[in-house]
């Protein structure tokens, strides 16, 4: 990554508040505790499709569910791939990622799903999910994958 400042791995309270916003997520999206994650990425992108397609969107809304569905991603790729979540500083700017073994690929989930949550982005995040690879090339630092 390009004008990354600093990283370090996220504190107790700062995850602490990713796994409540996570859980939000699955309030919202009626996710079970039982549902295996491919049941989970399923109910999520029915749930975004739906409120996508809604148009009637508000600004509190979209940034909500931004951080909301964006951290319960993160969760899952931490559970099946064992990232660990990060907050890095690019540009002076402060931003939670999601990040493989050795920091070479990452996702910014939040920012992310802001992104397809407002539309400039394709909700293709399944995809993105199924295609983590489980090691990257050693010349990467903090590759964003989105």
């Amino acid at each position: 990554m390009e004008n990354l400042n600093s990283y370090r791995l996220v504190d107790k309270s700062e995850f602490d508040e990713i796994n409540r916003l996570a859980e939000e997520a699955k309030q919202t999206a009626k996710i079970a505790t039982t549902d295996a994650i491919e049941q989970q990425l399923t109910k999520m992108k029915d749930f975004i499709n739906n409120f996508i397609a809604n148009k009637n969107n508000e600004e509190d809304d979209i940034e909500n569910y931004a951080y909301s569905f964006g951290s319960l991603f993160g969760n899952l790729i931490k559970t099946k791939y064992d990232w660990e979540w990060y907050q890095i500083i690019v540009d002076g700017e402060e931003f939670y990622c999601i990040a493989s073994p050795k920091q070479r690929a990452c996702c910014i989930c939040h920012n992310y799903f802001y992104s397809i949550l407002e539309g400039s982005h394709n909700n293709n995040f399944k995809l993105l999910f199924n295609m983590i690879k489980k090691d990257y090339p050693s010349s990467w630092n903090f590759m964003v994958l989105s």
